[in-house]
């Protein structure tokens, strides 16, 4: 992950320094300012359009019942093509507007859907739900290896009302409290 995070904060930005400086110079500093400024606004316009039409698309899986997994993928390519246009430069800004086109974004979704198929079937990953909550990770226990993800740690109380001999009504149990 750290190499990751190196390649992503410094080695781009010197591709993008790399590739900003010749075009500078080849058409100008104003003209390549008023590019870069003008892929932004393109992109944002274009990220608005694509945002919207794929929140309408999930709305429209879940309301007829489908799983929304292709819905799901263009909204992430349109998020991360966002990031893209956000950051100045030439390659971010080229990256970003090709996610923003359906046809240039199908194969990133497919080596992603690949990717969450593979892990999932060889047990790498794993998701569910318990009581609202998500977890996602590399183990259903996130807690620890063999622990439970219902466990919370803690003493467990158990209670057990006491009953009557000569009483069968609910309601007149003290350790109960009335049915409505």
């Amino acid at each position: 992950m750290l190499l990751k995070l190196l390649f992503l904060f410094t080695v781009i930005p010197l591709i993008e320094l790399a590739l900003l400086i010749p075009l500078g110079q080849l058409i100008g500093l104003w003209p390549t300012i008023g590019l870069v400024v003008a892929t932004g606004l393109l992109g944002a316009v274009l990220g608005k359009l694509e945002g919207l039409r794929a929140w309408h698309a999930i709305q429209e899986d879940l309301r007829t019942g489908k799983i929304p997994a292709d819905s799901l993928l263009d909204g992430l390519a349109v998020f991360v093509a966002g990031v893209f246009l956000i950051t100045p430069g030439v390659l971010t800004d080229v990256v970003g507007l090709m996610l923003l086109i359906p046809p240039l974004r199908a194969p990133l979704k497919r080596a992603i859907r690949g990717r969450f198929q593979h892990a999932l079937e060889s047990g790498t990953s794993s998701f569910f739900i318990s009581q609202g909550s998500q977890h996602f990770g590399s183990s259903p226990f996130a807690n620890g290896a063999g622990r439970s993800p219902f466990e919370r740690g803690g003493d467990v109380i158990d209670v057990t009302p006491n009953r009557s001999p000569d009483s069968t009504d609910d309601a007149s149990d003290a350790s109960v409290p009335p049915k409505r």
